[in-house]
């Protein structure tokens, strides 16, 4: 019988070659997809917290100026010393200030501190060619602060203004009474917020309206990994925070990995083609071995010498796929109509507590009880790879424990011969859902003290207002701030200053006693304390602890007339059921706590109507 022709054969072969190396190629490119990934996770966190820190920053500055004008605006125009005091406390901890000043009515320059480097600012004033006229003239419109774009100071240097509107009452009216004015610069600001980073993994840009205003590393950086994100700084969205890997940064993060699969790969698709054309050999000479028995002991002789490279060869794939298994990530390749295992890497099962033929077992038997949801997402994998979408999804995986592990899986769908094969990659990446869920923590927590930051306050606050109002609950606000403080890091020095107000926190903390009362450092050494369903009574209760609390702490203070740290406190009760609004409660506090520290401090001080105030000053 004549024998057949072998180009079919071999085609088949060809093409089976050249399916496999596409599949390998794909293969590559994913894991390849996946490193890059890695390295734009962590550029996205560190930009994301480097941008809500410069957020933060600002806007605690943002709420100290505004606890000054509301004091002026409640009170009527401060005296000089008294504005001086006020003022000296918010520039004490903030270096990026190159001034707060007040603007009179008339838009000219009545107030500045501090004198030394802004004397060319003295005889200031305001003219409507000013780029920042039409800015301040919306701020005096709608009574409300803004936040200027940058321009040049005449002190030198380019730097930001941000507008507080000050008013005073004449004849029962509100008449306005100039500016507070905050000027910043923009490299000390700058400066201060790339101590947060790793100065040498990263750089560093603010922008404005895509112009570079500061600049930390590298101008020629590569643009694939750069992450730009917007700044919300109070009114203005003109400014944005860019940040790039440098050079060595990405020489730490590259991994041979992918060339190590993409080689491996290719070896087996070769070995494998190998394999499959000696096989077709074999058989050649088996049917040759038929039509001539003259030949038999030659053609068993080359047969056996077959079958000896065959198994060699064998060796050298089960080597390259043995190699697979130095990877931390899982790698598993399954028939997706049978779930029979072609070949998983030891890391698809010993991280999750499995012997290999147990794994095998539990994927082919019951896939729900190792990977829940398991058909629904190899249905979405084919999905994703029909619409040209992502085909990484996170699941969990069920150890052999009944604990289970977070994973990320990136799917590649292969048709051969009829049949669909998947090629999975999952990662444990507990770690990184960990981290983005300890960044929102953080976006919360006043790094210093530990207690909730003003952010928090002020979500927290109209949150409970909103909450009692349909419950016609009384809410309870507590401000409070430490006598004498600057006079306290004058003597001590700032170290000792930090180490009190987190010793102060402390003992605000262990002063509440209820699980929904909320103590927040609202700025610089000013904190406060919301009080949901507490009335007056209560209110005065809670003061009293945190008076005690303060008292026994015992901390030194050389500059105080009762010698040792004191606290003021300010005391406003309302029903939220009223058409009072929750900024309306923070100037009632702001009242009672000014009261209190001008009545001789360490004490507590209950706010009152104006017409039922005795106690307060002209």
């Amino acid at each position: 019988m004549p024998a057949s022709s072998p180009w079919p054969a071999r085609l088949a072969l060809a093409f089976l070659l050249l399916v496999l190396s596409g599949a390998s190629v794909l293969l590559w490119r994913q894991i390849e997809a996946v490193q890059q990934q890695r390295v734009d996770e962590r550029i996205g966190y560190q930009a994301r917290s480097l941008a809500r820190q410069l957020e933060s920053t600002l806007h605690l500055e943002v709420a100290s100026l505004e606890r000054i004008a509301r004091l002026w605006n409640s009170l009527g125009r401060l005296p000089h010393a008294s504005w001086g005091e006020e003022v000296e406390r918010v520039l004490q901890g903030f270096p990026a200030y190159q001034s707060i000043q007040w603007v009179g009515d008339d838009l000219r320059m009545r107030w500045l501190l501090p004198v030394a480097g802004n004397e060319a600012a003295l005889n200031f004033r305001l003219y409507p060619e000013h780029p920042n006229y039409p800015l301040a003239m919306e701020a005096r419109e709608s009574g409300e602060q803004r936040f200027s774009n940058s321009f040049d100071l005449v002190q030198g240097g380019r730097g930001f203004v941000l507008y507080t509107p000050l008013y005073r009452e004449h004849d029962g009216t509100k008449v306005f009474d100039g500016f507070l004015q905050g000027v910043f610069r923009v490299e000390p600001l700058m400066l201060q917020l790339l101590t947060q980073i790793d100065r040498e993994a990263f750089n560093l840009e603010l922008l404005e309206n895509s112009h570079s205003l500061f600049r930390h590393g590298a101008a020629d950086t590569d643009m694939r990994h750069s992450l730009q994100l917007g700044l919300s700084l109070l009114n203005n969205q003109d400014f944005s925070l860019r940040l790039s890997p440098t050079e060595q940064l990405l020489d730490q993060l590259e991994s041979p990995l992918p060339g190590v699969v993409l080689g491996a790969s290719l070896a087996i698709s070769l070995l494998l083609v190998a394999a499959l054309a000696l096989a077709l050999e074999n058989s050649r000479r088996a049917h040759a071995l038929q039509l001539a028995n003259r030949r038999f002991k030659l053609e068993a002789e080359r047969r056996e010498e077959t079958e000896q490279r065959l198994r060699e060869n064998r060796e050298r794939l089960q080597l390259v796929l043995d190699l697979t298994d130095s990877s931390h990530d899982g790698l598993f390749i399954f028939d997706s109509g049978t779930r029979e295992l072609l070949h998983m890497n030891q890391a698809t099962y010993a991280t999750l507590g499995y012997r290999p033929e147990q794994f095998a077992e539990l994927l082919r038997d019951d896939p729900e009880k190792l990977l829940p949801g398991f058909h629904r997402w190899l249905e979405q994998a084919r999905q994703a790879q029909r619409d040209n979408l992502s085909r990484i999804f996170q699941r969990e995986l069920i150890r052999r424990d009944g604990s289970r592990q977070p994973a990320e899986i990136n799917t590649q769908l292969v048709q051969l011969h009829d049949r669909e094969y998947l090629i999975a990659v999952s990662r444990d990446n507990s770690e990184r859902l960990q981290l983005e869920a300890q960044l929102q923590r953080l976006s919360q927590l006043d790094g210093l003290t530990g207690l909730y930051n003003r952010r928090y306050f002020d979500q927290q606050l109209l949150a409970e207002w909103r909450r009692l109002r349909r419950l016609d609950a009384p809410l309870a606000l507590l401000m409070l701030d430490i006598d004498h403080f600057k006079a306290y890091n004058d003597a001590l020095g700032h170290l000792a200053g930090d180490d009190a107000l987190r010793r102060v926190s402390a003992a605000l903390r262990d002063s509440l006693q209820r699980e929904g009362d909320t103590a927040c450092r609202y700025g610089g050494e000013e904190f406060a304390i919301i009080l949901a369903n507490t009335n007056q009574e209560g209110a005065e209760q809670v003061a009293a602890r945190v008076h005690a609390a303060i008292a026994s702490l015992d901390i030194h203070h050389p500059a105080s007339p009762f010698g040792q740290l004191t606290l003021s406190i300010g005391i406003t009760v309302v029903d939220p059921v009223s058409d009072e609004q929750p900024g309306e409660l923070l100037a009632q506090g702001d009242q009672a706590l000014y009261r209190a520290k001008h009545e001789g401090r360490n004490r507590t001080c209950l706010w009152q109507p104006p017409a039922l105030d005795l106690h307060q000053g002209p």
